[in-house]
């Protein structure tokens, strides 16, 4: 499996600072509401269960608020795709995107769930990461048109190009943490975001690059170290 052609001109965030910048960023602009309800105990294995629990209007919301606009009437085809693809997420239930190796079988089963949601009908590229970050918010991080441009410029919107940014996002969330570690004495950098940010429960390393990638490549605002307290 061959990495596609990325931009010379992104690299993602590398360190503590910069998702400590955006995290501060993105709550001037945002409202957390959708992103911890979607983290609630128990709301990503009701969906990925399909029981009564299931909040398919929450995720259809959650979804929308990446720039979709998934009616709500598509709910139930959004559900009878996650169900389908239930089963090829269960053995990724327990990673975590800074823990996780991304071997060629765990991207396999990445890759074709992608698939299987943009096979869907109404659900596209953009949609099909939302939902996987909700399904299991530890591992995945989303994207929309412009962050995957800007990564990989020259690649199709599939599977196999959201496991090879997924690969890059964990090498994003190794050497934040590392950073974290080594220069913040900071064992968990997402634990530390969550507490100071009043999110529980806490976000995970992913969400924090999330709003990264979003506050840079979407909203165009550039890393101001100057603004971050020490």
């Amino acid at each position: 499996m061959s990495m596609g052609q990325m931009s010379n001109f992104v690299s993602g965030p590398n360190t503590y600072g910069h998702i400590r910048w955006s995290a501060q960023a993105f709550r001037e602009l945002a409202d957390d509401g959708l992103g911890i309800a979607v983290r609630a105990p128990g709301f990503s294995q009701a969906l990925l269960h399909g029981t009564a629990q299931a909040d398919w209007p929450a995720l259809v919301k959650y979804v929308n608020q990446w720039g979709c606009r998934i009616p709500q009437g598509k709910a139930d085809g959004i559900a009878a795709a996650v169900g389908a693809i239930a089963p090829q997420l269960a053995p990724l239930a327990a990673s975590a995107l800074e823990f996780d190796d991304l071997r060629c079988s765990t991207l396999g089963a990445i890759e074709s769930a992608f698939d299987g949601l943009t096979d869907a009908s109404g659900i596209g590229p953009t949609a099909a990461s939302a939902i996987l970050t909700a399904l299991n918010p530890q591992l995945f991080v989303s994207w929309s048109g412009g962050i995957k441009a800007a990564y990989f410029p020259n690649d199709p919107a599939s599977g196999a190009t959201y496991g090879q940014f997924l690969s890059v996002m964990r090498m994003a969330a190794f050497t934040i943490a590392a950073d974290a570690r080594s220069e913040h004495g900071i064992a968990d950098p997402a634990g530390r975001l969550s507490e100071q940010c009043g999110v529980n429960p806490p976000f995970s390393l992913a969400k924090f690059i999330d709003e990264y990638n979003w506050l840079t490549l979407e909203r165009g605002l550039a890393y101001q170290p100057e603004t971050v307290a020490v």
